[in-house]
C-alpha cells in the first residue's frame, strides 16, 4: 500500500510539472528565437530588426529602430539572466540587467525577445496572416528591480546585503537601479502597476486587444486583491485578436513624472514562445 501510494505522488508530481512547463517554457514548433547565434551571457540589437522561423510560413519578424543616443524602439533579442543589482554604474554592468529575463530559477528558455516600448515601434509581423494562440512574456531584472525596490535598496544608515547573491551577506552597502530619472516602488497603498497593452492588426485593421499586468499592487481592476510583481515567464493568451498580420505592444505604469507626463517605470518586457495556430 505504501509503495502505491509513493507511485501516485511521483504521477501527480509528474502531471503538474508537465503543466507548468507547458506554460512557462515553449515547444518545439513556438517561435522561440533560438536559431539565432549568441555568445554566452550577451545580447544582439540588429539593424533593420531580426526573423525567427525565416523558411516556415509562420516566420515572424521583430522590428528594431535604433537611435543616436544608443537605444533602440522595438526588439533585441537575449540570452541573460541576471538577478542582481549591479555591483557598478556602468553601461556595461547596466546591460547586464537590461537585457536579462528575471525568473526564478535559472533561464530555460535560451534565446528570447527583449521589447523596448517607443511610440508604436515596438511589434513583429507574421509571414502569413494567423491565429496568435499565446505569448510568453516576463519582466527584465532592470524593471523588475525598479519595480520592488524604487531607486534604491538600503541606505547609508542601514546598509543591506544585494539580494539574490549567495554568501553576500558581509557585503553589505546602498543598492541603486540607475534608473535615468528616477522610479518610484510599487505599493499597494497607491494601487500601482506596470502593464503590458498588446494590440492586433490585419493588414491596417485593428482586431483587438489583450491587457497583461507585469506587476499589480492592488492597482488591476479585475483582480483588485492581487499583490504581485510577475518574476518568471507567463503565457498570455492572444487568440481573442483573431487573425493577425502584426502584433504592436504598448506599456502603461502608474508611475508618471509630475508636469511632464513622462512614464518613469523603464519601458522593457521579455517575449518568447509565440505559439501560431497552423
Amino acid at each position: 500500500m505504501r509503495n502505491l501510494w509513493f507511485i501516485f505522488i511521483l504521477i501527480i508530481a509528474f502531471m503538474a510539472c508537465s503543466d507548468d512547463k507547458d506554460v512557462l517554457a515553449p515547444v518545439p514548433n513556438d517561435v522561440t528565437l533560438n536559431e539565432l547565434e549568441l555568445g554566452r551571457f550577451t545580447h544582439a540589437i540588429p539593424d533593420g530588426g531580426f526573423t525567427s522561423k525565416a523558411a516556415h510560413k509562420n516566420s515572424v519578424t521583430f522590428n528594431t529602430k535604433k537611435n543616436s543616443d544608443g537605444t533602440y524602439a522595438g526588439f533585441a533579442y537575449s540570452n541573460r539572466n541576471n538577478r542582481s543589482f549591479t555591483w557598478t554604474a556602468t553601461q556595461e554592468a547596466l546591460d547586464s540587467n537590461i537585457y536579462s529575463v528575471y525568473t526564478r530559477f535559472p533561464n530555460a528558455n535560451e534565446v528570447y525577445a527583449v521589447g523596448r516600448v517607443e511610440g508604436d515601434d515596438t511589434y513583429f509581423t507574421l509571414g502569413t496572416p494567423a491565429v496568435v494562440e499565446h505569448i510568453l512574456v516576463a519582466n527584465t531584472t532592470y524593471t523588475y528591480l525598479a519595480l520592488v525596490y524604487g531607486d534604491q535598496y538600503g541606505t547609508e544608515e542601514e546598509p543591506v546585503a544585494n539580494p539574490n547573491i549567495p554568501g553576500s551577506a558581509n557585503k553589505k552597502g546602498v543598492w541603486f537601479t540607475n534608473v535615468p530619472g528616477g522610479v518610484k516602488k510599487m505599493v499597494d497603498a497607491d494601487k500601482d502597476f506596470y502593464k503590458l497593452i498588446v494590440t492586433g492588426y490585419n493588414g491596417e485593421t485593428e482586431t483587438g486587444q489583450v491587457e497583461f499586468y507585469l506587476c499589480t499592487r492592488k492597482g488591476d481592476p479585475s483582480h483588485p486583491a492581487w499583490s504581485l510583481v510577475i518574476n518568471d515567464w507567463y503565457k498570455v493568451d492572444l487568440s481573442s485578436l483573431g487573425e493577425v498580420s502584426k502584433v504592436v505592444f504598448h506599456v502603461a505604469s502608474s508611475d508618471i513624472e509630475a508636469g511632464t507626463g513622462r512614464m518613469r517605470t523603464p519601458p522593457y518586457f521579455c517575449l518568447d514562445g509565440i505559439r501560431i495556430k497552423e
